[in-house]
C-alpha cells in the first residue's frame, strides 16, 4: 500500500449497526499520505497501522486493517 493507491474501505460498525449516522458499507477511497505501520514485525500477518487516505472529500488517517488495495499505483 502506497500513496497513489485506491482502495476499498471498510466503514461504520462490523455488526451493521452503523456509527454516528453513517451506515455499515464499503466505499472507494484514495491513498493520499503517509502509510504508517504499529509494528513492523506483523505487516504480513495482521494489518496494524494507519494510512492517509482521501474519503468522501476529506483527508483523513484510517486503520490498515479496513482497508484493501484494489488498484495498485506502482
Amino acid at each position: 500500500m502506497s500513496v497513489g493507491d485506491l482502495v476499498k474501505v471498510h466503514w461504520g460498525n462490523c455488526d451493521h449497526s452503523g456509527d454516528q449516522g453513517v451506515d455499515w458499507g464499503y466505499d472507494i477511497a484514495l491513498v493520499t499520505g503517509s502509510v504508517k505501520w504499529w509494528n513492523d514485525t506483523v505487516q504480513g500477518v495482521v494489518p496494524c497501522g494507519d494510512a492517509e487516505i482521501l474519503f468522501r472529500g476529506e483527508r483523513v488517517y484510517y486503520n490498515i486493517g479496513r482497508l484493501e488495495v484494489i488498484n495498485a499505483s506502482g
